[in-house]
Order: C-alpha cells, then sequence, then structure tokens
C-alpha cells in the first residue's frame, strides 16, 4: 500500500479541521447560520454541514464545502456590478487583509472616486465579526493540528530511530559473527593448506632426492657397459682358430642387451620422475597462491571484524553495496580450496608410487645387470680354463714332438753311419772280385769264394738299399716332426694371447662390480 507522503496528510488534516469552522462560529455566535449562505471546509464524512454546496471527490471519498461561511458578493449573481480593482490586495480565501501596496502593485481604478462610490467600496472591503472569529479558530484549528502532526511526527521519529538503532546494533553484531565464522573457515583451510603444502615439499624433496639416485644409477651403468665394450675389443684381438663365437661372447652380447634395457627402463622412469615433479610443483604453486590469497583474505578480514563504530578507518562509500566484485560462493569457493589440496593428495599418491618404482627399479636393475656381470665372469673363467687346458696339452704335445725330434734325429745320423759303414765292406767285397778278374786263363773259375763274393756285393747293395729307404722315411718324419712343432709353438702363442686377452686384460677389469649405487642394491 502507498504511503501518503507527510506534507500530504498535513494538509488533508488541515483542511479537514477547517470543517469545524462553522462549529466553531455558531458557538461563538450563539445563532444557526443563515441558509442562504454556504460552508466552506472539507468533510470526511461526506454529508453537507450546514448547507449545501457542491461536493469534491478526494482520495476516494466526497468532500463537500463547509465552515466559515460569506456574504455573497453582488457580483456573486452574475450582475452588473463588477468587483473594484483597487490597490488593496485580498489572499483567496479572504482572511489575509490589508496587505494594501505592500507589492507595490498599482492597478489601473475601473470606478470613480466620488464620496458615494468610496463609502460603498469601504462596505465592501470590510469583513464581518464572524468572519474574523472564524479566521481565529481556523487559525487555533490550524496550530492544534499542526503540533499534534509534529508531536505525531516526532513520536514516530523517536519510535523509528530505536527501531532503526537497535535494528542496526543487531545486524552489526549479526555482520560481527558472521565475518567470524568466516574468519575461522578461512583459518581451517589456511591450516589444511598449510599442512598439505607442508607435505607435498617434503614429498618432492623425496622425490627429487630418488631421482637423483636415479640419475646416479643411470650414470653408472655406463661403467659395466664400459667394462663390457673394452672386453669385446680386447677379445677381437684374438688370432687364428681362436677367433670363435664361444659362451663368453654371447654372455658379452647379453650383458649388453641387459645393460641397454636397463638403461632405456631408467630413462622413461626418469622422465616419468621428471613429469611427476612437474606436477608436484604445479600443485604446490597452487597452494602457495591459494594460501597467499588466504592470508590476505584473513587480514581483510580480521581488520573488518576489528572495526567498530568508533574506529578511526572507517569512511563512507556511496554507493558500494551495489557493486559485486564477487567472483565465487561460499560452495564454490570451499571446492576450489578443496580441490587444490586433491590435486597435490594425488600428486603426492603418485609420487610415492612412483618412489617406490624408481626403487624397485634400481633394485631390479642392479640384480640383473649383476647376474649378467656374474655370468659373463664364469663363462670368462670356463673359457680361460679350457684354454688354459688346451694350452697345456699343446705344450705336452710340443714337448714330446721335440723330443721325438731329437730322437728322430739321432736315429738319421745311426742310418747314415749305417750305409757309410756299408761302404768298407762293399769296396772290400768288390776288391775282391775285381782282383780276381784278374786271374789269368782258366784260373778265372766261377769256384764258391765268386759266388760268395758276388752275393757278398749283392747283399750289401741291398743292405744299403734298405738303409737309405730307411733314412729316407726318417727325413721325412723328421719333417713331419718339425712342421708340427711350428704347428704347436703357433697355436700355443695363439693360446697363449687368448689367455692373455681373457685373463690378463678381461678378467682384471671384471674383478669388481663397477656400480656402487647399485652395488648397495644387491
Amino acid at each position: 500500500m502507498e504511503i501518503p507522503h507527510p506534507q500530504l496528510l498535513l494538509f488533508r488534516e488541515s483542511r479537514m479541521k477547517l470543517s469545524n469552522v462553522s462549529t466553531y462560529q455558531h458557538d461563538f455566535n450563539g445563532t444557526p447560520p443563515p441558509s442562504s449562505h454556504r460552508h466552506r471546509s472539507y468533510s470526511g464524512s461526506g454529508a453537507p454541514i450546514g448547507g449545501g454546496g457542491a461536493g469534491v471527490t478526494v482520495d476516494g471519498r466526497t468532500r463537500r464545502m463547509s465552515g466559515a461561511y460569506s456574504k455573497p458578493m453582488p457580483w456573486a449573481g452574475g450582475g452588473a456590478t463588477k468587483p473594484p480593482m483597487a490597490n488593496n490586495y485580498l489572499d483567496s480565501h479572504g482572511l489575509n487583509p490589508g496587505l494594501g501596496n505592500a507589492g507595490y502593485t498599482n492597478f489601473p481604478s475601473v470606478v470613480n472616486t466620488a464620496p458615494a462610490q468610496a463609502a460603498r467600496m469601504a462596505n465592501y472591503t470590510r469583513f464581518a465579526p464572524s468572519d474574523w472569529s472564524a479566521s481565529n479558530i481556523d487559525h487555533y484549528n490550524s496550530a492544534d493540528a499542526i503540533r499534534n502532526e509534529s508531536e505525531r511526527v516526532r513520536n514516530e521519529a523517536v519510535r523509528l530511530i530505536r527501531e532503526r538503532e537497535d535494528k542496526t546494533v543487531m545486524t552489526q553484531r549479526d555482520a560481527d559473527r558472521r565475518i567470524g565464522e568466516r574468519l575461522h573457515d578461512e583459518t581451517f583451510w589456511r591450516s589444511e593448506i598449510q599442512s598439505e603444502l607442508e607435505r607435498n615439499i617434503n614429498e618432492t624433496h623425496q622425490l627429487e632426492a630418488m631421482r637423483k639416485n636415479l640419475e646416479r644409477a643411470l650414470a653408472e651403468t655406463e661403467g659395466p657397459m664400459r667394462v663390457n665394450s673394452e672386453c669385446i675389443y680386447h677379445r677381437e684381438g684374438r688370432k687364428g682358430i681362436d677367433v670363435v663365437n664361444d659362451g663368453v661372447e654371447n654372455s658379452l652380447m647379453r650383458e649388453v642387451d641387459n645393460i641397454k634395457n636397463c638403461q632405456s627402463r631408467m630413462k622413461r622412469t626418469l622422465e616419468q620422475v621428471n613429469h611427476q615433479l612437474g606436477v608436484n610443483r604445479n600443485a604446490r604453486h597452487q597452494l602457495e597462491r591459494d594460501q597467499a590469497n588466504k592470508d590476505h583474505s584473513i587480514n581483510i578480514d580480521h581488520t573488518c571484524h576489528n572495526l567498530m563504530n568508533t574506529s578511526r578507518a572507517i569512511n563512507l562509500h556511496g554507493g558500494i553495496e551495489k557493486v559485486d566484485p564477487n567472483v565465487s560462493i561460499p560452495e564454490t569457493w570451499a571446492d576450489f580450496t578443496n580441490r587444490n589440496i586433491q590435486a597435490s593428495q594425488s600428486a603426492r599418491s603418485a609420487s610415492q608410487r612412483l618412489r617406490g618404482e624408481v626403487d624397485n627399479l634400481i633394485t631390479q636393475c642392479a640384480n640383473e645387470m649383476w647376474s649378467s656381470w656374474s655370468n659373463t665372469n664364469m663363462s670368462f673363467q670356463q673359457r680361460v680354463t679350457e684354454m688354459n687346458d688346451a694350452h697345456n696339452k699343446l705344450q705336452s704335445h710340443l714337448s714330446k714332438t721335440m723330443q721325438e725330434i731329437y730322437d728322430q734325429e739321432k736315429h738319421v745320423e745311426h742310418l747314415k753311419k749305417a750305409i757309410r759303414d756299408k761302404g768298407n765292406p762293399l769296396k772290400v767285397a768288390q776288391t775282391r772280385l775285381e782282383a780276381r778278374a784278374h786271374r789269368p786263363d782258366v784260373e778265372l773259375c766261377r769256384d764258391p769264394p765268386h759266388h760268395r763274393l758276388v752275393e757278398e756285393v749283392g747283399q750289401i747293395q741291398e743292405s744299403i738299399d734298405l738303409l737309405n729307404r730307411k733314412l729316407n722315411e726318417a727325413e721325412m718324419a723328421h719333417q713331419g716332426l718339425l712342421q708340427t712343432k711350428a704347428r704347436l709353438e703357433h697355436d700355443l702363442k695363439i693360446k697363449s694371447n687368448s689367455l692373455f686377452i681373457d685373463r690378463e686384460k678381461c678378467l682384471s677389469m671384471r674383478k669388481s662390480f663397477p656400480v656402487v649405487s647399485l652395488a648397495t642394491k644387491l
């Protein structure tokens, strides 16, 4: 419902008070008003008071004119007599005469200044006592109405002041309470952020330490790879028949593949660790920014919570309540911090799992590389044993061959001496035959001595031929022994070279596992 303006209410009540003017006038004169006069006031009841009068509708009710009555002027009935134009001023109600020439307004006179006209003009400008009394009563009523209205306004204002004061105090207390609750919520979430931030920082430091261990383990895998490469390079120096695809070479190749596989897995895990560190740093950055915002907001709300009506830092900021700079509501505000904490917790969980994977990977790679290293060393030792056995056997055969060569050389000398020894008997037998061939005539007889000498020469020639064949065989055997000796000596050099490579060069480098950090995982 629309509340009328206080001045409009004052005006209406003052006009309604005029309805009692006629009553005050009758009481003052003690006579009823003449029927030819009309009342002029507003009546709240809508009925004419003291006679007729035209009604006026105000606020849905019919107002009729009543109140102080006056005699109609001659010109009121439409006669020929018109109101004079004089240098006097009458208000609209005829209640404030006598202003005269206060405004120095000169109206042109339309009447004659003859004495008769002046007397009649004087009658027209005079008021009746009833008008005078009505004017006073109207002033009294207006003063009472204004005083009553003023008292009502004062009472309502005092009541309004008290109500508004109580409401303002309650509103301020409620605002203080809500700001205090907001400070409690902000302090709670800030403590949660601080705790999670500390855990995030500790987890990040542990993951960084684990990354250093992984990088050191990855760098130390180059030691076994370098030793393995040197062993392969040295074994390329084998010669002859010893350049064989043996178990040592297969073990070295498997060890290389194993080391490369471990390096590949470590590199992939290192990339995961670096990515996880980035995720941890991002979560940490979000928490630190949220914490900084919480600190700033706590400082502001704490300052606001400590403000009082007597504070010096308060000021008016017109229209600030119409500005809405907020970007969140309590639900989204708490959800934002909760999501930051959950993101950090997820990052920490992933970081912990990754640290476990890194530790397991380092241990697994250490075991695999140590196993390959040990298998290769065992292959080397087995190969060295086989090579040493072969070398010893070759050495034994060389010794026997050397002895056989020596024996064969003595045998050849003996055969040669035997052949030389057959020369003199052959000479004796042939000399005898030649001497007996000079016998004269019939003395040249085929006697038994002659037959024996011929047989002896033949026998000696046969012995020499047999001995020469044996000598040739012995010399051929001697040459074979010499060739065998040469092959054995050459093979011994090859075996010695292979033994030196495998035992002195390779195994000497592989006495200790060249990975310190991985060795601690064994």
